[in-house]
Order: structure tokens, then sequence, then C-alpha cells
């Protein structure tokens, strides 16, 4: 007899967890729109510059603009990544995550913006003193070039723009 109930018991509880529930049809079934927007992007590298003042950079970590990816490189002047996804034009408020670790330091970690481009090129990313970071697209301008966005004879970094 005790087997008997104990199988009903079983069935009933089995069972109950098996409810439907009706789909909901109002209003509070739309979702909202994405809000994703297709940006044309481009593969670019990424390097490093320590201006003066700046302690060693043993590595170097750059979040992608409309990913959380982070790519990176082991110090600056060494190699650097390739492949970091670039928007081919500019956009409003692009700030990245940049994580580095300067030599017999601890990880860094701040936001940035990469600055106003007319034409997607490779990242460089500039380390100042005070732990102060920047970050440029230059499509035709190594960071060694007088032309190059920020100039390596820096030693306080520009202030940032938005």
């Amino acid at each position: 007899m005790h087997i008997r109930y104990s199988h009903l018991l079983a069935a009933t509880l089995a069972l109950s967890g098996c409810t439907t529930t009706t789909q909901n049809t109002g209003p509070e079934a739309i979702s909202k729109p994405s809000m994703v927007v297709n940006i044309p992007m481009t593969p670019v590298s990424i390097g490093c510059l320590s201006h003066d003042g700046a302690p060693p950079i043993t590595s170097f970590y750059v979040q992608e603009p409309f990913s959380k990816q982070m790519l990176g490189g082991l110090s600056c002047g060494g190699s650097g990544a390739f492949g970091y996804m670039l928007p081919l034009t500019w956009q409003p408020g692009m700030k990245v995550k940049v994580r580095w670790k300067p030599n017999a330091r601890d990880w860094i970690e701040k936001n940035t913006t990469i600055r106003r481009y007319n034409e997607a090129g490779d990242i460089f990313v500039h380390f100042f003193a005070n732990d102060e970071v920047r970050i440029v697209s230059a499509a035709r301008y190594g960071a060694q070039n007088p032309n190059h966005p920020i100039l390596k004879s820096l030693t306080i970094a520009p202030p940032e723009e938005e």
C-alpha cells in the first residue's frame, strides 16, 4: 500500500512541474528595438609609445570601441597586436578601456577617448607620467613622424578630447 501511495505522490509532483503559462500577446510582449547599429569597421595594428617621464611599459591592452575584446602588446617599442577593429570614421564618444602594466608595478586601468581622426589607421597608445594615457589613430604617420597627432617630444599628456 505504501508503494502505491509513494508512486502516486511522485507522479503528482512530477506532473505539477509541467504547468503551462498562457502566451502574453498584449503590449508588454513587444520588446524594445535593438540599439545595435551597423558601423563599418577596419582592422588596424596597435602599438604604444612611452613618453619621457613615464615608466617602461611591460604589457598593455586596449578595448575595442564597440566590443568587450581587448588587444595589446608586450611592451612599447616591441610587438603589438594586429586586427584591432576600428570604425572607418570617427564616432563621438568613442571611450575605451586601457589596461597596462608599468615596470615593477600593479596593473593600471583607465578609460580614455580615442582622439578624433579623419582616416582610420593604426592605433597608438601614448603613455605619460602620472599614469596618463591617450589614444590616437594615425593613418599615415607613425609615432616617430613629426606629423603624428601626438608628438614624441611631449612630456605632459595633452588634454583629453571628447
